[in-house]
């Protein structure tokens, strides 16, 4: 047998060579940068974690937040909770609070990522956000989300989740940006605590209201009216069930929100015609599964329901024509932070301004047909006590009526809500 020549040796001595040592290089700038929180090393500098740039990939970066600390607070959900709902407030004196919540997050994702935070930390209170419309509609994005690389993924390939998390080019990537965004002093959208703080704004708020909230509730009034909801969705009803039972299982307090969306997004689906305006079947659906969880557990912290998607005088701001901000809105489905303090302080109790206090509604069997009745009367008056703004809500229905009818299959199997 001929032997390799000593020059072909040598080159791949070299090649084997500076392979290890590129591996090497990756390896110790993700252990000490840590930019996703999941390549932790004794070694590990945790004066970069305000400058840890999440936004790409924050399924796995806030599983490793998620065991950063002994939380005892956490916030699940949307996009609606992830901006809104604030882990830092002072009125948590001292409780390590954490926000999860994930971008597009609908069940199949809420219910993972609760159970894997309650088996990593003592959680005692944990709010969930369920966008009205999830529990009876069939569609998730989870397995386009970052989801199923991420932790929180239960069926995921740990080992390869494992050399990606230490000796990846996107953690590497991650970790030089890091760096940069540290050296500069330049924060990226979320905090240690996972709230998606920063880099918000929008320039055109009446715009974006209405090509992106408006020409949504079109497209999904179509959907719901080719296919009128009726009951649950068996599998999105089992993932709610998973949450009632893990958080009973736990001793942990849950209190379940119906996070709000801005008044002219919720009256599109009663000028429309939708085939249940006020949601009353997701809503009905929702209380009786907590009270026969709460029923079914006496032992445990009773579940309670928290609903703000209505059309109170919060949820009603007027929309600036010009390149104004609004006070409570980003746009018309994201509430700012503002409102997420509101939210928060009626939740637990906390004290609030008076044009506040009696904003929300808590949520049962009991009065879930009163709670209809009350979403129909709401509408009326926001037709009649502010007509300029619902004439534009009618404007945005016929600018965008076409667009929303030419959807594309994508946006057809995007989540309802």
């Amino acid at each position: 047998m001929r032997l390799p020549r000593p020059s072909f040796l040598k080159f791949t001595l070299a090649v084997l060579i500076s392979a290890g040592v590129l591996l090497a290089l990756f390896i110790g700038v993700n252990t000490w940068v840590n930019p996703l929180w999941v390549s932790k090393a004794p070694w590990s500098d945790d004066s970069f974690a305000e400058y840890r740039p999440i936004y790409r990939y924050q399924r796995t970066g806030k599983a490793g937040i998620a065991e950063a600390k002994p939380w005892k607070v956490g916030f699940f959900g949307s996009s609606r909770i992830d901006i809104a709902f604030d882990p830092a407030l002072p009125q948590w004196q001292g409780t390590p609070a954490v926000n999860l919540a994930v971008s597009a997050g609908t069940l199949p994702e809420t219910a993972p990522i609760l159970d894997y935070t309650l088996k990593r930390a003592p959680l005692e209170t944990a709010i969930v956000g369920i966008d009205i419309g999830d529990l009876l509609g069939g569609n998730s994005p989870y397995k386009t989300t970052g989801f199923m690389e991420s932790p929180f993924n239960p069926d995921g390939n740990k080992l390869e989740q494992t050399l990606r998390y230490y000796a990846g080019i996107s953690t590497f990537e991650s970790a030089v940006q890091t760096i940069i965004n540290k050296r500069k002093n330049e924060l990226p959208e979320y905090t240690p605590l996972g709230h998606r703080l920063r880099h918000q704004e929008t320039v055109d708020v009446a715009k974006v209201i209405q090509r992106d909230a408006i020409s949504h509730a079109l497209r999904v009034i179509r959907r719901r009216k080719a296919n009128p909801p009726a009951e649950p969705n068996k599998w999105k009803a089992d993932f709610l069930q998973e949450i009632l039972d893990d958080t009973k299982e736990h001793k942990c307090r849950l209190v379940l929100v119906i996070p709000p969306s801005h008044a002219t997004y919720l009256g599109v689906f009663f000028q429309q015609g939708d085939p249940d305006p006020t949601f009353s079947k997701d809503r009905f659906a929702m209380a009786k599964m907590v009270a026969a969880s709460n029923a079914a557990h006496p032992e445990a912290p009773p579940a309670t329901i928290w609903d703000f998607n209505d059309f109170h005088a919060l949820n009603a701001e007027n929309v600036p024509m010009d390149n104004s901000k609004m006070h409570w809105w980003l746009d018309g489905t994201h509430a700012r932070k503002a409102l997420g303090d509101v939210m928060l302080a009626r939740i637990m109790g906390w004290p609030v301004e008076a044009a506040a206090a009696d904003y929300g509604f808590e949520l049962t069997e009991a009065n879930a047909a009163a709670r209809s009745e009350a979403l129909r009367a709401g509408y009326e008056k926001f037709q009649k006590e502010q007509p300029d703004l619902w004439k534009w809500m009618e404007q945005g229905i016929l600018k965008y009526q076409d667009t929303a009818a030419k959807s594309t299959a994508k946006d057809e199997a995007a989540p309802g809500f």
